[in-house]
């Protein structure tokens, strides 16, 4: 990856410019679509979607493009409407390759995968996001983002996104690990509870994957029926072995540890009425809390390379992907959804996300001046550092780095807060 920040901005350009030459891809119609020049151009095109914020269109057109050349916002309609979603995604995809993942745990790339619901318009003919199902209320849409999450790089490397009727966290995370095959044994996946399944399991074994992945206290006790008191104790640190089958025959139970997986139930490599049965083979892990709380564990990462210390630390680092979902959400604009066509829905998420991680690259190649006071750390105002950055990609601001380190922000070690959940709900495009 170029070191610059104009060096980042002018490889991100080039990738834009490079989506034209292939028309036949990304095009409606490759044989008239941007074949004239115009008042909006194929990088304006690709850049609104990214760029766009809280606003109503009219005013984030005029940010853009400024008093003189100021379209009106059906102009950019007609113009999205002739790139196709793919577009934005192969740029997501693109400008990824181009980043050095330079950062590492130990040799091992780590890699967090949890989700998120984005809300949306309000669209009742939209079936695919709607959600109504609260007597007496309104419906709302919402759309589910799978994502994978380079933790120590600050980076969103891969998405998927699932509408509300097909939402299914463990299936995406399934895909995830069946698709990056790549160098599989320098990465390392860190999931919540939600993502605990015997299925998961498998797929992270059979592609052999490294996975750290948290459990329900009821799925731990009853992992292993042959062994009823392994959970007993207050630290557990134990390698089991787990047949799965299909059928609850009395001689399935012979196996150790064997577990029947309903018909209602994904299990993708033996199927239902089969009589194949699976060893699954890994660690498991269980100790307290500072709060008192129990913490159960499943992984395959080897003991002796990977104590009980490192693996707190480990699953510890994996609250960076939530620190870096609110970012992409409020920070980055992903609450502020400018139309209700779902490809531009597709555009708009793709848009955000290379945002994001071109954000990512700007921090790491900027140097952070010295402050006054050694009492504390410093870092970029990640929140202001979005800001920022989408002026300077649009060449509303130069000199980025002496504005940047104008808003350093202190970092504070262990420093916690109550989690606050609070309800939201979409804006509506009618009052932007």
């Amino acid at each position: 990856m170029p070191y610059t920040v104009t060096e980042i901005r002018q490889t991100l350009y080039s990738i834009i410019s490079s989506l034209l030459d292939r028309r036949d891809e990304f095009l409606t119609n490759p044989s008239s679509d941007f074949t004239r020049k115009k008042k909006i151009s194929f990088e304006q095109t690709m850049l609104f979607p990214m760029i766009a914020g809280a606003e109503n269109v009219a005013t984030e057109l005029l940010e853009l493009f400024g008093e003189k050349d100021f379209p009106l916002p059906s102009a950019m309609i007609q113009r999205r409407n002739q790139v196709k979603k793919e577009a934005f995604q192969e740029l997501f995809y693109q400008f990824n390759q181009s980043i050095s993942d330079s950062k590492t745990f130990h040799g091992y790339r780590l890699i967090a995968c949890d989700g998120t619901r984005l809300n949306l318009p309000y669209n009742s003919a939209d079936k695919n996001t709607l959600v109504d199902n609260i007597e007496g209320r309104k419906g709302f849409n919402q759309t589910h983002l799978n994502a994978l999450y380079d933790i120590l790089n600050d980076l969103f490397i891969d998405v998927e996104i699932q509408g509300m009727p097909e939402m299914n966290e463990k299936a995406a995370f399934c895909r995830f690990l069946d698709k990056q095959s790549e160098t599989a044994s320098e990465n390392i996946f860190i999931a919540d509870r939600g993502y605990a399944s015997f299925n998961t399991y498998a797929h992270a074994i059979y592609n052999n994957r490294l996975f750290l992945i948290r459990m329900k206290e009821a799925d731990a006790v009853h992992l292993c029926p042959d062994q009823p008191h392994l959970m007993d104790a207050p630290f557990v640190d134990e390698n089991v072995t787990v047949h799965v089958g299909r059928r609850r025959r009395r001689c399935n139970q012979q196996h150790e540890n064997y577990h029947s997986v309903r018909k209602n139930h994904s299990y993708d490599f033996i199927k239902p009425g089969s009589d194949d049965i699976d060893c699954l083979r890994f660690r498991v892990l269980k100790f307290p809390l500072p709060s008192g709380k129990l913490e159960y564990i499943a992984t395959n990462l080897p003991a002796d390379e990977f104590p009980l210390k490192t693996i707190k630390e480990l699953y510890n680092l994996r609250w960076g992907e939530e620190t870096a979902f609110r970012h992409l959400k409020y920070a980055g604009n992903m609450v502020h959804i400018h139309s209700i066509k779902p490809d531009f829905l597709i555009q708009e998420i793709y848009g955000k996300l290379t945002l994001y991680n071109f954000s990512s690259c700007i921090t790491k190649a900027m140097t952070r001046r010295e402050t006054a006071t050694s009492t504390y750390r410093y870092a970029f105002n990640h929140t202001q550092m979005q800001k920022f950055v989408r002026l300077f990609l649009i060449g509303k601001l130069t000199d980025l780095a002496t504005m940047i380190n104008r808003f350093l922000v202190p970092v504070r070690p262990g420093r916690k807060f109550k989690r606050m959940l609070r309800r939201q709900s979409a804006v509506p495009l009618s009052y932007r």
